[in-house]
């Protein structure tokens, strides 16, 4: 056995076992067992190694199986049956030192074994030594143990030379229940037309032709196809030729355990169904996303932040006397008014309405229907009872994921900037404005008659400067406080999109994308 053989062997065994450690139901109590069988047959034909190949002569009731066992082996050691059924038990013929073992792991009686080379031989039959040829008995054979027999041995053998006859190779039978299952095999059968002798050249050449487009539609189209007749020994030769390139290759086991494994592997991805190519991004995920978005009530935080970015930002840099009337107003976010900061948030939020919850569990469910609509009803089972422990932990997974963003509560530094100018301008308009009274006051009085010029201006000049900066700098302020809470808001907006798109990806959907992933896994495992 070559070493990337072995590791194929290997690796396909890992795939199948581990399609094996799946939880009871998700795979055919069938399947399961023949598997298990599977497994124990390479563990036990790897350890019987490769110093014999295992051929088996199969066939039905009148293809001359036997006589055709006995033309290759050259003596008269199975017996050619005239009335049917003959034995229940296979016939062996051994080329070679040995084999013992391997005889009593296939079942073939002591007394059925033939060990072929004897002095007389010479060197003839040194080309097929460690060859074990079997004649099995019939596989349509009226006695249903010698049909078991000769089933169980087919599933043991390393190559099997299927021999048909002219009147019965294109059997329904033959073809629906034992070669279209071997389509994995073709490497490892031989269908031999026995009884040539019966057929003109121009009939053996039709017989040929439609054997071959009856294997190519079992896909066996690689088959080889032998002609001969066990009477008149035409064609043995050349099957003879086939067994000692089987031989001498030492191939045969190892990729009759391939080739059954794939097989396997191939009836356990039909049964599992197509997977996801990626079961951590499914398809739709968006819409359940944004109905989480807006179960979680991150607008209705945006618009807090929003608000408390305004309303602090007023405080510094509004028009003094309003943005000091202010002061003793609520702060929404602000910790003034007591509670923990995840407190103050999470009563930000309204409470998950039931049209919302409803509208989650709607994405939910389309998302993951989607997702497992190719699965086997057991898998789409256990996936919908993931989906609905999600469901049941929404409102905690939400809030969760909500109240872990963290909110930055800004303080630019044009706050001290506007709220300077703003103080300044105010103070100026006061001044302007008390000094302008003042001294119309005193005019009034009589205390000041006349004066300069200059005693008007300059608080003129401070009462409408300050009054126009004033206006300048709110309108300035407003315009950038605006954009500031914008900004803000959007900020808290992405992160606690990121949160609950988080949420959704892993609290929320990781139980039934960790199915998803198992399933992937095993169907991997088996390619």
């Amino acid at each position: 056995m070559s070493q990337r053989t072995h590791e194929e062997i290997e690796r396909m065994a890992g795939g199948i076992r581990r399609a094996l450690e799946l939880e009871p139901g998700r795979l055919p109590a069938e399947t399961e067992a023949r598997a298990r069988n599977l497994l124990e047959k390479t563990d036990a034909r790897i350890r019987l190694g490769e110093d014999f190949t295992v051929v088996a002569f199969a066939g039905s009731t009148g293809s001359g199986k036997s006589s055709l066992f006995n033309a290759v082996a050259g003596l008269e050691i199975a017996r050619v049956g005239v009335r049917r059924p003959t034995t229940s038990r296979p016939t062996a013929c051994v080329w070679g030192d040995g084999g013992e073992e391997i005889l009593s792991w296939l079942g073939v009686p002591p007394d059925n074994r033939t060990w072929r080379e004897s002095a007389l031989d010479g060197a003839d039959q040194e080309p097929l030594h460690g060859l074990i040829l079997l004649d099995l008995p019939d596989h349509d054979s009226t006695a249903p143990e010698h049909r078991l027999e000769s089933d169980r041995l087919v599933g043991l053998v390393d190559v099997v030379f299927w021999v048909v006859d002219p009147q019965k190779y294109a059997d329904f039978s033959l073809h629906s229940h034992y070669l279209s299952k071997f389509a994995e095999h073709s490497t490892n059968m031989v269908v031999v037309l026995n009884q040539i002798d019966t057929l003109t050249a121009e009939e053996r050449n039709a017989c040929h032709d439609h054997l071959q487009q009856l294997l190519v539609q079992d896909g066996l189209g690689s088959a080889r196809i032998q002609l001969a007749s066990a009477l008149t020994r035409e064609g043995v030769p050349a099957i003879r030729d086939v067994l000692v390139e089987t031989v001498a290759a030492k191939e045969a086991a190892a990729e009759r355990l391939l080739a059954d494994m794939r097989s396997l592997a191939g009836e356990i991805r039909a049964e599992l169904g197509e997977p996801l190519d990626d079961p951590t991004s499914l398809p739709g995920a968006d819409r359940l996303v944004d109905a989480m978005i807006d179960a979680a009530g991150v607008t209705a935080v945006v618009q807090t932040v929003e608000d408390d970015y305004r309303r602090r930002a007023y405080k510094k840099t509004g028009y003094p006397p309003l943005a000091w009337a202010q002061r003793g107003q609520a702060d929404p976010l602000g910790a003034r008014h007591g509670g923990a900061r995840e407190e103050l948030i999470r009563a930000a939020v309204p409470e998950t309405t039931r049209t919302q919850s409803a509208r989650v569990n709607l994405a939910a469910h389309e998302l993951v229907s989607e997702a497992v609509r190719a699965l086997p009803l057991q898998w789409q089972h256990d996936v919908a009872r993931a989906e609905k422990q999600s469901t049941a932990e929404l409102t905690h997974t939400l809030d969760r994921a909500v109240t872990a963003v963290e909110i930055e509560r800004r303080k630019p530094s044009w706050w001290n900037v506007a709220g300077f100018f703003q103080v300044l301008f105010f103070l100026a308009t006061v001044v302007g404005a008390l000094w302008l009274l003042l001294q119309l006051v005193l005019v009034f009085s009589g205390v000041l008659i006349g004066g300069s010029a200059l005693l008007w201006t300059i608080p003129a000049v401070l009462l409408v400067g300050g009054i126009v900066g004033s206006a300048i700098t709110s309108a300035v302020a407003a315009s950038a406080r605006a954009r500031g809470a914008r900004e803000a808001g959007a900020e808290v907006d992405e992160r606690l999109r990121d949160a609950v798109q988080q949420a959704a990806a892993g609290s929320y959907l990781e139980p039934i994308t960790a199915i998803l992933r198992e399933h992937r896994s095993v169907y991997d495992g088996l390619r």
